[in-house]
């Protein structure tokens, strides 16, 4: 009756022509029990993305099926049977998009799938959002995190624990009844031969994801949850690079976000990322470095940050002069960007009366960058993001000069 599936993939939208590198399928009865289980890579005929999240190499899909090479074994094994994942509007975007390529288009219907994100909050009011969460609040256990199969494993049997608390048959019993007799196209790659993954593969998770997993879920607008559960997905390894932080523009506009949404929600991750950090009691100067980096690439200030760990902490938490928060020590290099309401100069004498040495272009060896937009695409901006130099707010830059009333004007 139900067939779990997981992807993984070059990048987060079919849009900017990401495509499939794995693909897993665990079919589940009526019940929830276990039938069979089905696993291949994919080559996707271009390079593979965030690597340091799937942990798939070059190496392990040379000799792996393209999806046309297995399109009619996958629809052999969804035809008839409802869909289900954890934040599954994602994988489905991406299949429809692998099928549209080959010329054929299929019935993956969004509204007629299951997702177990959206089932954990129907029933447990307050759970989180990741499928880790989900899976510990269940007490189920994850081994190879970020390969397909070891998450549609873990969704399959977080699906068939939630599959307990509904009566025989479920409310959905409908849309199975439904989406079962959908005709399905007939399919290349019948019998296509699958390529299991090395087992070196894997992705790394680090402090970051740990935090993530704690993260409350947000209910409005309806979508949040679908477009925080792909940033979840990306805070892997504690960063957001720019090219992931362009694709998030697009999986916005893909699930019919708002500029003023996607800004609201990226506030409330950064603040709940901040609780979560403090939640410790201890918050050190790395993690730190990396909640102002993640804070700064969502459009975010580091001070934002700063607010948020003095009001979780109830005014304990102490401010340390760091990169992209309240200072930065004496001798530290910056550059302007962007036009600013005060001439250049005057901020130049500002920036060396404060004992900073202003640069007129971003190097590596520069502490960090002022812009009057911290969106920017100038040059120095993108120079900046690509050294890994924090951008900070004109704003937050005036918080760190001295003598505020008396400041030298040149």
């Amino acid at each position: 009756m139900y067939a779990v599936i997981d992807t993984e993939t070059t990048g987060l939208s079919p849009g900017y022509r990401h495509r499939v590198i794995e693909i897993a399928v665990v079919l589940l009865d009526a019940h929830g029990r276990f039938e069979r289980e089905w696993v291949t890579l994919l080559n996707p005929q271009r390079d593979l993305g965030p690597q340091h999240i799937h942990g798939i190499l070059t190496a392990d899909v040379l000799a792996a099926p393209d999806f046309a090479q297995i399109a009619g074994r996958l629809g052999s094994l969804l035809a008839g049977r409802m869909v289900v994942g954890h934040n599954v509007e994602f994988d489905l975007g991406f299949l429809r998009a692998e099928f549209a390529r080959i010329g054929f288009r299929v019935p993956l219907i969004t509204e007629r799938s299951m997702c177990t994100m959206a089932l954990a909050g129907y029933l447990y009011p307050g759970a989180k959002r990741t499928l880790g969460a989900c899976c510990s609040a269940a007490g189920i256990s994850i081994e190879g995190w970020h390969s397909a199969l070891a998450d549609t494993r873990a969704t399959a049997q977080l699906f068939s624990h939630y599959l307990r608390s509904f009566p025989s048959p479920p409310p959905w019993q409908w849309a199975y009844e439904e989406i079962r007799h959908l005709p399905w196209p007939a399919l290349p790659g019948a019998d296509g031969v699958a390529t299991v993954r090395p087992v070196h593969a894997g992705g790394r998770h680090g402090w970051m994801s740990r935090l993530v997993d704690q993260l409350r879920r947000v209910p409005e607008p309806p979508q949040a949850d679908s477009y925080l559960a792909v940033l979840d997905m990306i805070l892997a390894d504690r960063e957001i690079n720019e090219a992931e932080a362009d694709q998030l523009v697009h999986v916005a506009t893909d699930l019919g976000l708002t500029r003023s949404e996607v800004d609201e929600l990226h506030r409330l991750y950064v603040a709940d990322l901040a609780d979560a950090l403090w939640s410790g009691g201890v918050v050190s100067l790395e993690e730190r470095t990396d909640l102002d980096r993640v804070a700064v690439m969502l459009g975010q200030r580091a001070a934002d940050v700063d607010d948020a760990l003095l009001r979780v902490s109830g005014g304990e938490y102490d401010v340390p002069a760091r990169p992209g928060a309240q200072g930065f020590p004496a001798g530290s290099r910056l550059v302007f960007t962007g036009d600013m309401v005060e001439p250049r100069e005057i901020w130049w004498d500002r920036a060396v009366a404060a004992g900073f040495v202003p640069q007129e272009a971003v190097r590596p060896d520069t502490t960090f960058v002022v812009a009057a937009d911290v969106d920017s695409l100038s040059v120095k901006a993108r120079a900046a993001r690509e050294f890994g130099v924090p951008i900070v707010a004109v704003e937050d830059f005036v918080r760190m000069l001295p003598d505020r009333g008396e400041r030298k004007a040149g």
